[in-house]
C-alpha cells in the first residue's frame, strides 16, 4: 500500500487493502473460533487497520458513500470512531456536509448520536464567520430526522455565541450579526412549536459555557429585566428557555437590528434598560416594535404604564413650541395654511423649504398619533387623557385636535355622551373639563361645560324619563365651583377682565337653567310619587 501511494495510486492502494481484507479469513480459522497464534494482533485490529486504509483512499479519492461503508464496516471501535471524526472534518473543509450529511445521503446507521457529538464539539471550537456553518449543518441533520427540539437546540446555541462574541466589529459587521441572531431565534422558534408542547423548552446553560470566563458571559436582557417578577422566575430563566422567551429575544434583536440600520445618533447599547431601548426606538419614529416591546414585556398595571409613557412621548413630538425645539418657530398661518407650490411666490427659497418640512413632519405626527391612539386606547382607556394632558402641558397655546376631542366626547360604539350629563369611562367629558380647567383653557372649559348643559336640556321626548331618575346624570360639580373661583381670581387681579366677564355671564345663564330644569324634574318626580301613593290609599 505504501508503494502504491507513494506513487499517488489510491485507488490500487484502496484494492489492495480490500484483497487483504479477504486474504485474513483464510487466514484465521473462523470456523473453529480460534485465531492464529503465531499473529501478533488480534483479527479485530488487523480488520480495524485494514478497513482505515479502505477508509483513508476512498475518502482521499472522494467516494464518499465508500468511505461511509469503510466505516461502518469496521470492527475496531477505536478505529471506527476515529475514521468517523476524520470524515466529519474532510466534510467541512471540503464544503461537502450539505450533500452529504444533511440530506440523508448516507445514512449514518448506529452513529447518529456520534454524528451529533463531533458536529456539535467542532461548531462549538469554529468560528462564527467559518463555511459552512456548523451551526446550520447540525441544525439540518436533525431537521431531516425529524428531532425538532435538538434542531432548535443548535440555532439557540448559535445565538448564544453570536451574543457573546458576534458583536466586537463595526457598525456593517454589527448589522451582520443582528440579521444572524434574528434568523437564529426564527428558526429555533419554528422548530419548537413543532414539539410537544410539554417538551417546546431548551437549556440555556451549555456544558461549553464552563469553560468561558464569567466576565466574558453574554449579558442577558430579558434575566435582568423587571417584568419577570420574582427571583424565583429567574432562577427557572436560567434553566429553562421555552418558546415566549425566544419571542422576546427576537423582539429585542428585532428593535435593535432596526436601529443598526438608522442614522442615528444615539445608540443602544447593553448598558441601558429595556424601557431607555423603548425610549429610542420612539425616538426614531419605530412605534410598532415600540409597541410590540411594551406588550411582550408587561402586564396589566405595567403595561398600562409603559403605553402612556410611549404615548406622552408621541405626543411631544406633536408640539412644534415645545421647550428645547431647537427649529425656527413659525408663525400661526405659516403652521395651519398650505404653502404655495408655485416657484414664482414671494417666499424665499430656503423658508419654504423650512416651512414645507416642518408642516409635513408635524402632519405625518398627527397622523401616527391618532391612529396609535386609536389601535390601543381600549387596552387603556385613559390613553386619550394621558395624550391632552401631555400636549397642553407641553405647549399651553396648543389646539387640541378635533379627533381627539371626539374621544372624549363619544363611546366605544361612536355615540355621543351628552344625553346624560359629563359622566362616562376614563376619558370622559368630565375629564377634558378638568384638563381645560387645570390648564387654564377658560375659553374651551366654558364652552364644553354649556355645550353638556344645553344637551341635558334639550334631551329628546323619548329621553325625558330617563333624564328625570335619580342619578340619571352627573356633572363635575366640584370641578365648575374651581373654575368659577379662577374666573373671579383672574378679574380680581385685572387679566382678562372683559372675557372673563363674558365667560361668568355664559356660565352663569347655563347653570341657572340647568338648576332650573333640575327643580322641575324634581318637583314632577315628586308629584308622579305623590300621585301613586294617593291611588293606592283609595284603592284600599
Amino acid at each position: 500500500m505504501q508503494i502504491f501511494e507513494q506513487n499517488s495510486m489510491r485507488e490500487g492502494a484502496c484494492q489492495f487493502a480490500l484483497a487483504a481484507l479477504e486474504q485474513v479469513d483464510s487466514i484465521v480459522d473462523l470456523d473453529n473460533g480460534s485465531e492464529v497464534e503465531d499473529l501478533p494482533e488480534t483479527t479485530a485490529m488487523i480488520k480495524g487497520r485494514l478497513w482505515a486504509n479502505v477508509f483513508k483512499y476512498s475518502l482521499d479519492l472522494k467516494n464518499f458513500r465508500d468511505a461511509y461503508c469503510a466505516i461502518i464496516s469496521n470492527p475496531d471501535d477505536d478505529s471506527k470512531y476515529v475514521c468517523l471524526r476524520r470524515f466529519i472534518i474532510v466534510l467541512c473543509e471540503l464544503g461537502e456536509t450539505k450533500k452529504v450529511i444533511c440530506n440523508g445521503e448516507i445514512p449514518f446507521t448506529g452513529l447518529v448520536e456520534k454524528v451529533e457529538q463531533e458536529l456539535f464539539w467542532k461548531a462549538e471550537r469554529s468560528d462564527l464567520s467559518s463555511k459552512p456553518n456548523l451551526y446550520k449543518v447540525l441544525y439540518s441533520f436533525e431537521a431531516y430526522r425529524n428531532n425538532w427540539r435538538k434542531a432548535a437546540g443548535c440555532m439557540y446555541r448559535y445565538f448564544v455565541r453570536l451574543s457573546r462574541e458576534g458583536e466586537a466589529g463595526g457598525g456593517r459587521q454589527l448589522t451582520h450579526v443582528l440579521q444572524e441572531k434574528l434568523h437564529a431565534l426564527s428558526t429555533a422558534i419554528n422548530s419548537l412549536q413543532l414539539v410537544e408542547p410539554s417538551c417546546a423548552w431548551l437549556d440555556s446553560i451549555c456544558e461549553a459555557d464552563d469553560q468561558i470566563s464569567p466576565s466574558k458571559k453574554p449579558r442577558n436582557l430579558l434575566m435582568e429585566n423587571s417584568a419577570f417578577g420574582t427571583d424565583s422566575e429567574l432562577s427557572t430563566l436560567q434553566f429553562c428557555v421555552d418558546i415566549e422567551i425566544l419571542e422576546k429575544e427576537y423582539t429585542l434583536t428585532e428593535a435593535l437590528y432596526m436601529l443598526s440600520t438608522v442614522n442615528s445618533k444615539s445608540k443602544f447599547s447593553e448598558s441601558y434598560s429595556i424601557e431607555a431601548l423603548t425610549d429610542i426606538l420612539v425616538n426614531e419614529n419605530l412605534y410598532d416594535l415600540a409597541f410590540t416591546i411594551v406588550l411582550k414585556f408587561w402586564k396589566e398595571s405595567g403595561m398600562k404604564r409603559e403605553l402612556e409613557r410611549v404615548f406622552a412621548a408621541i405626543a411631544q413630538q406633536c408640539c412644534p413650541n415645545r421647550v428645547g425645539n431647537s427649529g425656527r418657530n413659525l408663525t400661526d398661518t405659516q403652521q395651519l395654511l398650505l404653502l404655495p407650490s408655485s416657484e414664482d411666490d414671494g417666499w424665499d427659497g430656503n423658508s419654504k423649504t423650512i416651512a414645507v418640512a416642518h408642516q409635513v413632519q408635524g402632519s405625518c405626527q398627527w397622523e401616527t398619533l391618532e391612529l396609535y391612539l386609536d389601535k390601543y386606547k381600549d387596552l387603556h382607556p385613559r390613553l386619550p387623557v394621558i395624550v391632552a394632558e401631555t400636549l397642553l402641558y407641553t405647549d399651553p397655546e396648543i389646539e387640541l385636535p378635533l379627533w381627539l376631542i371626539q374621544m372624549f366626547k363619544t363611546t366605544k360604539g361612536g355615540n355621543r355622551m351628552i344625553s346624560w350629563g359629563m359622566s362616562g369611562k376614563e376619558a370622559d367629558p368630565a375629564a377634558l373639563f378638568r384638563l381645560y380647567t387645570n390648564y387654564g383653557r377658560h375659553t374651551e372649559a366654558a364652552s364644553l361645560l354649556v355645550e353638556y348643559l344645553d344637551s341635558f336640556a334639550s334631551s329628546r321626548p323619548m329621553d325625558v324619563l330617563h333624564r328625570k331618575k335619580m342619578s340619571a346624570a352627573w356633572f363635575p360639580y366640584t370641578t365648575v365651583e374651581r373654575f368659577w373661583c379662577q374666573l373671579e381670581e383672574m378679574q380680581g387681579f385685572g387679566h382678562s377682565a372683559d372675557q372673563c366677564d363674558r365667560l361668568k355671564k355664559l356660565l352663569h345663564g347655563a347653570l341657572m337653567n340647568h338648576l332650573q330644569q333640575v327643580v322641575v324634574d324634581s318637583e314632577d318626580i315628586l308629584s308622579s310619587v305623590g300621585g301613586g301613593q294617593g291611588a293606592e290609599s283609595q284603592s284600599s
